[in-house]
């Protein structure tokens, strides 16, 4: 009985950890509007910007090729990424990030946000595996001369909240919860042109 309620818990753990990475974007969206507002009060910026997108494709970090979708508003974003190190996984994660300095040029940042992994397997010997982490990027992003097109790179420290199987990046060993940097490289294209700050 035990372990069947030990089973349960570790399955609605699972299930909900890409939801929670869900709860977390929209709760960040739509339960603090003004942490995506248009007013400024850090680094002496106070002009209006309006939201804009940027795509791109990631190098690193959560995969080793991914695709990344930015929301940003002023100097503040909220990141999606979508990886994956080989055909039998996938990872996700969602990251609140705030920039630093003038909207141009190079722009430090650092965030915050959860990661959710999956492992596949088609080997009945080999259990598959979900890992769940929380992860804190430090970085910097490049706007080129050409418009709307940037790069950035990233150090982000990772930590796990709840892991079922050590996915293959974070090797089993009896301290499966340490922190584990992971670096990762950007380029990102802007969908809808800015408004230069006045």
């Amino acid at each position: 009985m035990s372990k069947l309620l030990t089973g349960s818990r570790k399955y609605l753990l699972v299930l909900g950890s890409l939801w929670l990475q869900i709860a977390f974007a929209s709760l960040i969206v739509f339960g603090f509007p003004n942490l995506l507002s248009g007013q400024s009060v850090c680094c002496g910026q106070s002009y209006q910007e309006k939201t804009y997108i940027r795509a791109g494709v990631t190098v690193g970090g959560i995969g080793k090729m991914g695709l990344t979708l930015e929301l940003r508003r002023d100097n503040r974003s909220v990141n999606f990424n979508l990886a994956t190190f080989s055909q039998n996984d996938l990872g996700m994660a969602v990251t609140l990030r705030q920039y630093f300095g003038a909207t141009g040029g190079l722009s430090p940042f650092t965030g915050f946000g959860l990661w959710g992994a999956k492992q596949f397997s088609n080997d009945p010997e080999e259990t598959s595996g979900t890992s769940f982490l929380v992860r804190i990027p430090l970085g910097v992003d490049w706007l080129l001369p050409v418009l709307d097109h940037s790069i950035g790179v990233n150090l982000a420290l990772n930590r796990a909240l709840y892991v079922k199987k050590s996915p293959s990046l974070i090797p089993p060993n009896n301290n499966s919860r340490r922190i584990v940097p992971l670096p990762q490289f950007s380029y990102r294209y802007g969908l809808g042109r800015r408004n230069p700050p006045t």
